[in-house]
């Protein structure tokens, strides 16, 4: 089998074909899309999923610019290679708005920023295509106000190409609006709603869908928040980011993840397919957007940036977790900032403590209505920090996708702990304590630290501690490492493990860990040697649900604090 390069970062699906690399074919969609009855879409996916792809690949596939091209294009994939390509292939004009580059720190700026990159994408439509006279683009250069420029440009399209259609695609429509809402909630509602100037550009682009000159029409973004602050100026797209039969345009499937290694870095005898996408299906797999599908999905860039270092020594790398990805943990602030500090309280300690949340999902945000729980999980969901596990009725389960998700989680704990309580962490004895637990088995240190950072803790935090503060504390220093794989809960026959510890393929030692935790209040001291005989029972009893294979590499140790912050370490 010929092997193809690995996919680069790159969203330009020409570059990618042309250039040899190995694509996730998507094209089946095309004819998907050409079989429902709307032509106006909304799809939304969280960052780094590979919308922008898909974009271009419509670009290029509809493009009449590409028409001599398109074998070379799509000839190897299903839409190319089927005999099933439609009438409308290369049959379009296609504008293209990207709005993912801008800045919203200066918000005087931000209209005037959104003007140029509709200009910008005029220039790059005429650029393609040569329709204009060099005196309408100096009228159009000379133009202020997104909704003017709009209009001015269709209209000279329409008397120099008649009967010509447009294919409007819009990448990230939300993204600057999203940053608004979170830090500017006022400012937002000003431009999206009522006579804001981002509504009135889509009520122009909606007159245009009504004189048959904008054809179809794409877009793509996060949340739904704009969408449905302008719903009123802008109500004939369908919003399919829920759709079963759309679950899949974009992210990999485990098949596809499958075809993709074979298809680059895979070379017979070097490495186990199947040991690899266990590690994989941990650390990228889970998400799940459509509440009818049943398929999960792997995120497509931290798959490839995975691929991308495992491919030179055939060892995984030292950070499974992307740092652009975990450094999007102040989304989650951004997110939870708005809401009351009792709400906010709640959504974090369920979803650290369980890894699950249940509410309703919010499909149309009413800025009538107060910023609630449901509001937040729910942006939660769309930006790919939750996904959907099931759904009763209305209610929905949501649950972490993966892990790399869940360090994003424990970094927001960690943030809020330095910034709120004052906490200071010391990555270096951290550190120390896990080498020491790779190296010994020994969990000393580790517990040590524990007790340096409960000895922070005001008079106040102690008073409302319990046993789940105390396994939030083990978490936001152990969930970090790339040492170990920290679970919290894990269901065993006999109950619910506070923590398994399970090494990974960079360490080298010879244990995982099995930690129960025990916290006793001063005024409970009595109670100390039936919580340690009650500990130590559940411990033997978690213990004796592992395989024996797995039993004799698993160390485990009751950990009781009692006296504010004395502790007590037995190894079973």
């Amino acid at each position: 089998m010929l092997k193809k390069r690995l996919p680069s970062k790159t969203s330009n699906y020409a570059d990618l074909i042309e250039s040899g690399m190995y694509y996730v074919d998507k094209t089946a969609f095309i004819q998907t899309l050409e079989s429902i009855s709307d032509k106006y879409l909304f799809f939304l996916r969280p960052r780094r999923f590979g919308k922008s792809l898909t974009i271009s690949m419509l670009e290029h596939y509809y493009g009449v610019q590409y028409k001599e091209k398109f074998d070379a294009l799509f000839g190897e994939y299903l839409i190319g290679s089927s005999g099933k390509g439609n009438k409308y292939r290369n049959s379009y004009y296609i504008f293209r708005l990207d709005f993912s580059g801008i800045n919203t720190a200066v918000t005087g700026e931000i209209q005037e920023k959104f003007d140029f990159e509709v200009k910008r994408a005029i220039l790059s439509f005429n650029t393609d295509y040569g329709v204009f006279t060099d005196h309408e683009m100096d009228i159009i250069s000379s133009l202020s106000g997104s909704p003017e420029i709009l209009k001015i440009f269709i209209e000279y399209f329409r008397k120099n190409v008649p009967g010509a259609n447009i294919y409007l695609l819009i990448d990230e429509y939300d993204h600057f609006t999203n940053e608004l809402f979170s830090f500017n909630t006022e400012h937002f509602k000003e431009i999206v709603t009522g006579n804001g100037w981002v509504r009135k550009f889509y009520e122009v682009i909606k007159m245009f869908m009504g004189q048959g000159v904008i054809d179809r029409f794409f877009a793509t973004g996060v949340t739904p928040v704009t969408l449905d602050s302008m719903t009123s100026g802008f109500n004939v797209a369908k919003n399919i980011t829920l759709s079963r039969e759309f679950h899949t345009l974009t992210g990999f499937t485990e098949e596809e993840v499958i075809s993709l290694i074979n298809g680059t870095v895979y070379e017979e005898g070097a490495f186990i397919v199947d040991d690899v996408m266990n590690d994989l299906r941990l650390w990228y797999n889970g998400s799940r957007f459509s509440p009818d599908a049943e398929e999960k999905l792997y995120n497509p860039q931290m798959v490839i940036n995975f691929l991308s270092e495992f491919s030179s020594r055939y060892e995984n790398p030292r950070e499974m977790a992307d740092i652009n990805v975990t450094s999007d943990y102040k989304k989650i602030a951004n997110i939870l900032g708005l809401l009351s500090a009792e709400d906010s309280g709640y959504i974090i300690t369920e979803v650290l403590n369980n890894e699950t949340i249940t509410e309703r999902l919010t499909f149309q945000f009413n800025f009538e209505l107060p910023y609630g729980k449901q509001q937040a999980v729910s942006l939660l969901f769309y930006n790919g920090l939750l996904t959907i596990d099931s759904v009763k009725f209305n209610s929905y389960r949501f649950v972490i996708p993966n892990y790399v998700i869940k360090t994003m989680y424990w970094e927001y704990f960690r943030y809020l702990n330095e910034t709120q309580s004052n906490i200071r962490y010391d990555n270096q004895k951290i550190d120390d304590a896990v080498i020491e637990m790779s190296e010994t088995g020994s969990v000393d240190k580790l517990v040590q630290y524990v007790q340096s950072v409960m000895k922070q803790l005001s008079n106040r935090d102690i008073e409302n501690f319990t046993e789940k503060s105390l396994k939030m504390i083990f978490m936001t220093l152990l969930t970090g490492t790339p040492a170990y794989y920290v679970k919290s809960e894990t269901e065993l026959q006999s109950g619910y493990a506070d923590l398994v510890l399970r090494r990974t393929k960079i360490n080298p030692g010879k244990h995982d860990f099995l930690i129960e935790l025990k916290y006793i209040k001063q005024k409970e001291l009595q109670k100390l040697d039936e919580v340690r005989e009650s500990g130590l029972n559940q411990l033997k009893s978690y213990r004796a649900a592992f395989a024996v294979e797995e039993q004799k590499d698993l160390k485990a140790y009751l950990v009781i604090f009692f006296n504010r912050y004395d502790f007590e370490l037995t190894e079973l």
